[in-house]
């Protein structure tokens, strides 16, 4: 599985340089994609449709949208949907990312899909929606704690953040 995590940083690229074809280079090479609501909205320089198209074309089979406390936003080739997010006390949003990919890619891999199991974990929807749940939740409770590895939930701390939650 390859995945692919944008992390975005404007002031990191040299003044002027246009960074989409760098991005768009690497982006279609990914079977999951997470992108944050300004990184879509970044690549979406003629709209949301062209990103979807462009990403369809090339290998990637998942698109994740996520929008810190607002609804995180999935999409296939075939599908696509929305979940809401966990309302939490934020302290540190550092790691949350990192804690949504980690663990959506640690549920994929406690379910045994590959790259192509993908479209069949999209079709079958509440398969897909607990285990986006189970990253959101992640990312969710790492955002509030301090730091950034150091905040990383386990899994049974995520099954207890889950379950009281809901």
């Amino acid at each position: 599985m390859v995945s692919f995590d944008l992390n975005l940083r404007p002031a990191l690229w040299p003044a002027g340089a246009d960074a989409h074809p760098t991005l768009w280079d690497a982006l279609t090479l990914a079977d999951l994609v997470k992108l944050s609501a300004e990184e879509f909205a970044y690549l979406a320089t003629d709209g949301e449709a062209a990103v979807l198209e462009r990403l369809w074309q090339g290998h990637t089979r998942l698109l994740v949208v996520t929008d810190g406390d607002a609804s995180l936003r999935w999409f296939a080739p075939d599908a696509d949907g929305e979940l809401p997010a966990y309302r939490v006390p934020a302290v540190d949003t550092t790691a949350a990312g990192d804690a949504f990919v980690g663990s959506l890619l640690y549920r994929l891999a406690v379910q045994a899909i590959n790259p192509n199991e993908l479209p069949a974990l999209v079709a079958e929807l509440p398969r897909l929606h607990s285990t986006l749940r189970f990253a959101a939740a992640a990312g969710a409770l790492t955002v509030t704690r301090q730091g950034s590895f150091t905040a990383m939930p386990d899994d049974a701390e995520v099954q207890a953040f889950m379950e009281t939650h809901s």
